[in-house]
């Protein structure tokens, strides 16, 4: 029982820790997976099952490894003021209690005797959980994730205990300043729309909630229909296809038509400015606005921009705001793209004297982005010969990216299982080859649909005062 305790306590905390990583590689990263595989018809296949699961199989023998991941489409989008944190409950109950057949510790108990890895995480769109294993111990891993999704065992005692856990991840909160920030911009972004819900959810709600309420959820969502799996690694596809086949397709359930959810608008009051006083020693400076959607044809202008203004080693922003004042210390910018909108974060750290600088500067450069060169071929004549060229070396730095995370099978996994369930279907070229063919024009008409309006939200967070 000890040792139980002890790695139940390791995983919820290594799971705590790598959650703004797991997110961020979520949306900047994963979604390149997909259409990078798309052609490799040996090694992959896709297929649904007659209960309606949809699969994916991806043959990655680099790594003796079989990675699975499984999503429902269910999350924090799909509560309302009465519900809210009842996805993150359900999730983190899946995961650490049990099944009609296991406990949460022996569960937790065979993980690590098969030499596994295991999680969970909610976002706004979908709840996934995750196993990865030595490709011997594959089958074990399919039988899991079947049980531990179709198969719970719900009850008062464990519900509560799992509260616990839950609440004292909510008087966490504030110990992340950027995690804290970016679930303000998300409920101020987002005011009215179901993304505005916190994924945490609400303290009081989550206390009162019963095994009934769980219950209905739980019966409701997780039905095949309503769930995707990918299953990347050390195997034969066409093997693996019959496994999958056997081992999930004697689960049954009623067909769940997708609820669907209106396109975000702009905020009627213009900017929202939040200061907040955390027990930090430094500021955190978090600027967000909306941005296209999954399926948005704007998303590769949206994917280059970012790169060019907020990542890599020469950040066009980075650049702006550390080169004569140094008012930033690090500069840092996310695009998350969800299934009915998306919104773009610059992520700034700085000595709490700049904050109000650094804001101005921020929010100017964005709202003048339209108007950058961004290639040697905007300019003419000699001027050409001295610019830099942040478009070639943007598409670059994303090809490579793209590139390296093949070699993350967890993380292929996600992105597959995250495209069967948010794509519409509407586009399937390469992403690669979208990227390719962004040029300057796309990248200033992207700069003016997205940031010159100047609807932000911005949360700031700075020390606490004393006394």
């Amino acid at each position: 029982m000890p040792n139980q305790k002890i790695g139940e306590k390791w995983l919820r905390r290594r799971a705590a820790k790598f959650f703004l990583r797991d997110c961020l590689l979520l949306f900047c990263f994963l979604a390149w997976a997909w259409p990078l595989f798309s052609d490799t018809e040996e090694a992959a296949r896709s297929f649904t099952l007659a209960n309606g699961l949809k699969a994916f199989l991806l043959e990655k023998r680099n790594i003796p490894l079989v990675n699975v991941v499984a999503a429902a489409n269910l999350g924090s989008k799909d509560e309302t003021v009465e519900t809210s944190g009842l996805v993150h409950v359900l999730e983190h109950y899946i995961l650490f209690r049990g099944t009609e057949l296991r406990s949460g510790g022996e569960i937790s108990r065979q993980v690590r005797r098969h030499g596994g890895y295991f999680n969970a995480h909610t976002t706004q769109d979908l709840a996934y959980f995750e196993i990865s294993v030595p490709s011997e111990h594959a089958d074990f891993a399919l039988r899991n994730q079947k049980e531990i999704l179709f198969d719970l065992k719900l009850g008062q005692e464990d519900l509560d205990k799992e509260k616990e856990v839950i609440f004292e991840e909510l008087s966490q909160l504030e110990d992340d300043p950027i995690r804290y920030a970016t679930a303000l911009v998300y409920q101020n972004l987002f005011q009215g729309h179901p993304y505005g819900s916190p994924i945490h959810g609400n303290k009081e709600v989550i206390r009162a909630l019963a095994v009934d309420d769980v219950q209905t959820f739980y019966k409701r969502y997780f039905v095949p229909s309503n769930c995707a799996l990918a299953v990347v690694g050390d195997f034969d596809a066409a093997e693996m296809e019959e496994k999958v086949k056997a081992v999930f397709g004697d689960v049954t359930g009623p067909a769940l038509e997708p609820v669907k959810f209106n396109q975000p608008q702009l905020l009627k009051k213009g900017t929202v400015e939040l200061e907040v006083g955390l027990d930090v020693n430094k500021a955190y400076l978090v600027i967000a606005a909306l941005a296209p959607d999954y399926n948005h044809p704007d998303q590769y202008a949206m994917d280059v921009l970012i790169q060019i203004f907020g990542r890599g080693l020469n950040p066009m922003l980075g650049s702006v705001l550390r080169s004569r004042r140094r008012l930033a210390e690090t500069v840092f910018m996310a695009y998350h793209a969800h299934k009915y909108g998306g919104l773009t974060l610059a992520y700034l750290t700085l000595d709490p004297r700049n904050l109000q600088a650094a804001k101005r500067e921020t929010i100017s450069f964005l709202k003048r982005a339209y108007a950058e060169n961004f290639s040697p071929d905007d300019l003419l004549g000699e001027a050409r010969m001295y610019a830099y060229d942040f478009l070639s070396s943007a598409k670059n730095q994303i090809r490579y990216d793209a590139f390296q995370s093949q070699e993350k099978g967890l993380a292929v996994a996600t992105s597959l299982v995250r495209h069967m369930m948010l794509s519409e279907g509407s586009d399937t070229g390469s992403y690669l080859k979208h990227i390719e063919e962004i040029t300057s024009s796309d990248l200033r008409k992207a700069a003016t649909n997205y940031f010159s309006h100047g609807a932000y939200v911005i949360v700031s967070i700075v020390p606490r005062k004393k006394g």
